[in-house]
């Protein structure tokens, strides 16, 4: 790869993937090659056959070869099992790959289920000889695209973390990246230092050493996350409601909704619209934009929501059954701070559910039509699934909201009754 222009000040941004590429991989190829002055580089088992940009680079790298390497540079044993553990070992990539980054001014961690705009429109170089650390939100460290300066000192920050060793050791995934799964308190302006977190996370040591004048840290709200739809991709320029332009769009919601399509064009176009829960490749003002606009937004949802309460109703009102063959205990939210609690009545006949924020309380009833599917009296808009583990010792419970959105809860204990 080579330095666009030597008078910028040169970005790398790394990417570990392990697994088969998945199908939004192709659109964020599309948009690295609109950004021919950063480099980026992205370890992984995975096979792409399409030609890259020549500013992307796929070299292969397998989990073991990660672990040894890590390991090397580190200065300690890794064994990481599951490749989403890669996330906590972001803040480190600086050290592990440092053999990399020679030649460039400023690294980053990147995520590949993003759609870049212009980076540098953002990113300017009066940013970069301002700030050590860039980030791409105001309220808390995005795991999904920052930057560090390339030094030691920088390369180095996730150790002034007490809990790193502990992180790196460990088969949990603490979201050491960001902020510990602290997002939604973040986003309210909660100071990290005020909320219960189990592990010193970057956010941290970012914040940390921000007070104590050790490194200065751009925050700006650059991104879009959520659902928000009218979006535009015109040959790089990534722009919402023809309103304002955008660094980036992050997947993170989009990908994991129910009623979003996986979008498997042969190629990218050089224009295409991000609607809410489709892309298109043509306007609304074409009739066939227009129809797919219509049906995949309006139509499908409408459809499924329809369905949801048809068999909510019918599960709660016609001959309920109760009773319900779920494993009894509390349950975490996998990404979050909430608990759910699954108990018996007063009369030991009917299981509850529990909900420890609202204090919701109501008899778990069965579907109609799915056996794996049940509801809650009194709360028709959710839906819950069982999914038992391999050993059948164990029960995660997904919660299904009438947005298309869902909770993965995990149990923390089984009790008996």
């Amino acid at each position: 790869m080579k330095i666009f222009n030597k008078s910028m000040q040169s970005i790398l941004l790394i990417n570990c993937y392990f697994g088969r590429f998945p199908w939004y991989f192709p659109f964020y190829i599309k948009s690295c090659s609109t950004n021919p002055t950063v480099d980026f580089i992205i370890f992984s088992d995975a096979v792409y056959t399409d030609t890259l940009p020549c500013n992307v680079r796929i070299i292969p790298f397998s989990l073991a070869e990660f672990n040894l390497l890590a390991t090397e540079k580190l200065g300690f044993e890794i064994v990481l099992k599951n490749a989403y553990k890669l996330c906590d070992f972001k803040p480190a990539y600086g050290v592990i790959f440092s053999d990399y980054l020679d030649k460039y001014d400023f690294w980053g961690m990147c995520d590949i289920d993003i759609i870049l705009g212009r980076i540098r429109e953002f990113i300017t170089d009066e940013i970069l000889d301002t700030f050590d650390v860039i980030n791409t939100r105001h309220d808390y460290l995005t795991g999904s695209f920052m930057l560090f300066r390339n030094n030691d000192v920088l390369n180095n920050l996730f150790a002034k973390s007490k809990d790193y060793k502990k992180v790196f050791e460990s088969d949990k995934h603490y979201c050491f990246d960001e902020c510990n799964f602290k997002h939604a308190m973040m986003e309210h302006e909660m100071n990290i230092f005020d909320v219960d977190c189990e592990i010193e996370s970057m956010e941290h040591v970012i914040r940390k050493e921000m007070e104590l004048g050790n490194i200065s840290v751009f925050f700006d709200f650059l991104v879009i996350d959520g659902l928000s739809g009218k979006l535009k991709w015109d040959n790089g320029v990534l722009g919402y409601d023809n309103k304002f332009e955008i660094l980036l769009y992050h997947l993170i919601q989009y990908k994991s909704n129910v009623w979003s399509k996986n979008i498997t064009w042969l190629n990218i176009p050089t224009i295409f619209f991000i609607d809410k829960y489709t892309f298109r490749k043509q306007s609304k003002i074409n009739i066939n934009g227009f129809l797919e606009f219509v049906v995949c937004n309006k139509l499908n949802p409408l459809k499924s929501k329809i369905i949801h309460l048809i068999d909510y109703l019918c599960a709660v009102y016609i001959l309920p059954k109760p009773l319900f063959n779920i494993g009894f205990g509390y349950y975490k939210n996998k990404l979050g701070e909430s608990f759910v609690q699954i108990e018996k009545d007063e009369n030991g006949k009917n299981t509850m559910f529990y909900f420890n924020f609202s204090n919701s309380k109501g008899t778990i009833v069965q579907s109609k039509f799915n056996k794996e599917i049940f509801f809650i009296k009194g709360i028709p808009n959710e839906k819950f699934k069982k999914i038992e583990s391999i050993d059948n010792k164990t029960t995660n419970i997904y919660k299904n909201h009438l947005d298309g959105s869902f909770t993965n809860f995990e149990i923390l204990k089984e009790f008996t009754n």
